[in-house]
């Protein structure tokens, strides 16, 4: 018998905290929504998993593997069986370590980790009985587009904005518009709506926390859908965001981060009572780590890498966030291993799967899983049990442009985790 629970706790943190998401210093000033963690328990038998969605730009493998290691504690909920996909707003904080950072409040990391315990025990407690269906339905209107563009002289540029802006031949390629849904309807208790759309959550700025347009769709879906509690989730958006570079003029801001969310609600009601039934007769979840060499070129470049970083953090040269990425990337050469660990989670509900990866993976990856897999339904979720950088096609270092020039990781990493995560999802 498939059953499902819901749990939501606000773990906002207090003003003057950090705020990650930029290559400078910011600190809260305002709180305008809450940050949350959303969480589902979903069971079959014995077998219970946990998806804990976070409202927080990342959080590094290290932290995650402590939280899921409290949660099988304080739960019995084994750590194999946890996901905690982080829904990268950069209007909210990063567990990691870093010259200022919310780490350094160690009163509200203690209160923050108990919390992933308790909404885990919630999620638990408030499962009944459920049954599955999924559905898939485009915007109605683009909110995703591919960042990367080609230019007149043939080099990739990420967001070219600004001078730039006249000089883009051409689109890189067409990003996933598609929203994607799991329904849990269940009999004696509210429904529940597993969404997942992918791309940046990046459309708020400035000095304040927010949970930008997922925490919109999570508003727009339960005052639309009543009794229906949201759980968001963002898929693969290492190469997307929200602005359109071939567009008169960008959208962006609170005003544009409700009306993404807005569009994207509207795409889960359309579909809501047009799902397809999945029958779920037994649950497994595995998770494994990539290991991929560290890059070293561009180590010679060390000095100037790090002195136009601390230019930029100090607001003394304008910042480039190619040049900014790269350079952040170089400096971090001297101390990084000689292996980077990427997780690699999936959770397969019968022909229903779930994969997770500890980066930010671009659009193919996920493509390239759902035609490994044919047959099944699949979401991918970005930033899962680990936030280790961004995750580029093998083509896209040879091109260059942002992503590529600012990863940690070997180009091979693009087959390493698309192969790891078919295999967990096979089992």
């Amino acid at each position: 018998m498939l059953k499902a629970g819901f749990a939501r706790l606000d773990v906002t943190p207090p003003l003057g905290s950090y705020v990650a998401g930029v290559f400078y210093p910011r600190f809260a000033k305002e709180v305008l929504d809450p940050i949350q963690l959303n969480a589902l328990a979903v069971s079959v038998g014995e077998e219970t998993v946990l998806i804990i969605a976070a409202d927080f730009l990342m959080m590094k493998r290290e932290y995650a593997s402590e939280i899921r290691a409290l949660i099988e504690e304080k739960t019995g909920v084994p750590a194999k069986n946890i996901m905690l996909p982080c829904l990268h707003q950069h209007s909210s904080i990063a567990l990691r370590k870093h010259a200022q950072s919310i780490l350094e409040d160690t009163a509200y990391i203690s209160v923050l980790y108990r919390k992933f315990a308790d909404i885990a025990a919630l999620a638990i407690l408030d499962m009944a009985e459920a049954e599955l269906a999924c559905g898939t339905e485009r915007t109605s209107e683009d909110l995703a587009f591919i960042r990367r563009y080609i230019m007149k002289d043939g080099r990739i540029e990420t967001n070219p904005g600004g001078a730039l802006k006249a000089e883009i031949a051409s689109r890189y390629a067409e990003a996933d518009n598609n929203v994607r849904l799991c329904r849990f309807k269940r009999q004696e208790k509210n429904d529940i709506a597993l969404v997942n759309f992918s791309t940046h959550a990046d459309v708020i700025h400035k000095e304040l926390f927010s949970a930008d347009w997922p925490g919109f769709v999570r508003r727009y879906v339960e005052a639309d859908l009543a009794g229906v509690s949201c759980v968001m989730t963002v898929g693969v958006q290492g190469d997307s965001n929200h602005v359109d570079f071939l567009a008169e003029k960008s959208k962006d801001g609170y005003g544009h981060s409700d009306h993404m969310g807005r569009v994207i609600a509207d795409a889960v009601i359309k579909m809501w009572d047009d799902l397809t039934p999945h029958a779920v007769e037994k649950i497994a979840a595995r998770q494994d780590v990539v290991y991929n060499r560290t890059r070293t070129d561009g180590e010679e470049r060390y000095e100037e890498s790090l002195a136009y970083r601390d230019a930029v953090r100090e607001k003394r040269l304008p910042m480039d966030i190619t040049r900014s990425g790269e350079a952040a990337r170089i400096v971090g050469i001297r101390e990084a291993p000689i292996y980077q660990k990427i997780p690699v989670s999936a959770i397969r509900m019968g022909d229903v799967g779930f994969v997770g990866f500890g980066g930010e993976p671009f659009t193919a990856y996920a493509e390239a899983v759902r035609a490994a897999n044919p047959g099944m339904f699949i979401l991918t979720f970005c930033c899962t049990n680990g936030g280790e950088g961004y995750l580029p096609t093998e083509k896209a270092f040879s091109e260059g442009g942002y992503e590529a020039r600012s990863s940690a990781f070997s180009p091979n990493i693009e087959k390493q985790c698309t192969e790891m995560a078919s295999k967990l999802l096979r089992g």
